[in-house]
């Protein structure tokens, strides 16, 4: 994924600057991973998934408005 006009930061903290946060991906709807970068493997076995990506916070918690991916829907066969 490509993140434009914000950083990841590594550390949590509650120092919190709209340009600087965390991701987290969700499959299905379901929060799968907290990421401090733009590459995750995810463990998936075959079948059809919906992908979506929230820009997070330092501290975790959403933005206001929040700062989502477009979905994108894939097969693993």
């Amino acid at each position: 994924m490509d993140l434009e006009n914000a950083t990841i930061t590594s550390a949590t903290t509650t120092l919190i600057s709209p340009t600087q946060g965390h991701i987290h991906l969700y499959v299905d709807g379901v929060l799968t991973s907290m990421n401090y970068s733009t590459e995750q493997d995810l463990p998936v076995t075959a079948g059809t998934y919906a992908l979506k990506a929230e820009f997070v916070a330092a501290d975790h918690a959403p933005f206001s408005p929040r700062v989502w991916s477009n979905q994108v829907v894939f097969t693993v066969k």
